[in-house]
């Protein structure tokens, strides 16, 4: 039986979505691997958002880092209780207002099939997932970890998407995303 899986993205056609400044600078990508967590809990994670004259709290910004809005982040804790969450504070200056937000350290799986595919800047063209490794998990959300990709892929399994869509958050879009079966199996002679 094949699960489903979707690729959780922010949805770019909503616009003056809020956009933190500076984040790269103090979030580092080791953290979204599980490494150097010391360092991410003695982070002071408050960041102005790029002026905007109607700025839209959106429940999912995917760049540079993924940060989860608080609703969307009390749902995911739903589904994955033991998931670390670490509180962002995204400042719009202008109107004196702080959005929480939360970072995500995510379950990794190295589940990016060989056959997807890369643009000449090494951009993910067409992603492809292993279907093998994506039935091994037991977490509903996981980040995509292999080190061709230069972007953030996370995925949520079916049920998951379900309770999503069930819900009326703003700004991200579900993808299902395309399963190889078998890859990973050796072949007999």
């Amino acid at each position: 039986m094949r699960h489903n899986w979707f690729q959780i993205i922010q949805d770019t056609r909503v616009t003056g979505a809020i956009e933190p400044v500076g984040v790269k600078s103090i979030i580092q990508p080791e953290w979204m691997r599980g490494e150097q967590l010391n360092e991410l809990e003695q982070s002071n994670l408050q960041f102005t958002i790029r002026p905007n004259r109607r700025p839209v709290a959106v429940d999912l910004i995917e760049r540079p880092y993924p940060l989860w809005s608080d609703e969307l982040k009390r749902l995911l804790h739903t589904f994955a209780p033991r998931l670390m969450f670490r509180l962002v504070g995204l400042m719009d200056m202008e109107r004196q207002q702080l959005h929480p937000y939360w970072f995500m350290v995510p379950p990794r799986l190295n589940a990016l099939s060989r056959s997807s595919t890369f643009d000449n800047s090494g951009k993910l063209n067409v992603l492809q997932v292993d279907a093998d490794q994506l039935r091994s998990t037991s977490w509903p959300i996981i980040y995509v970890a292999d080190e061709r990709l230069q972007e953030t892929v996370m995925l949520v399994n079916l049920a998951l998407a379900e309770a999503i869509l069930r819900r009326e958050f703003t700004g991200l879009r579900l993808q299902r995303v395309n399963q190889v079966e078998g890859e990973n199996r050796l072949l007999s002679l």
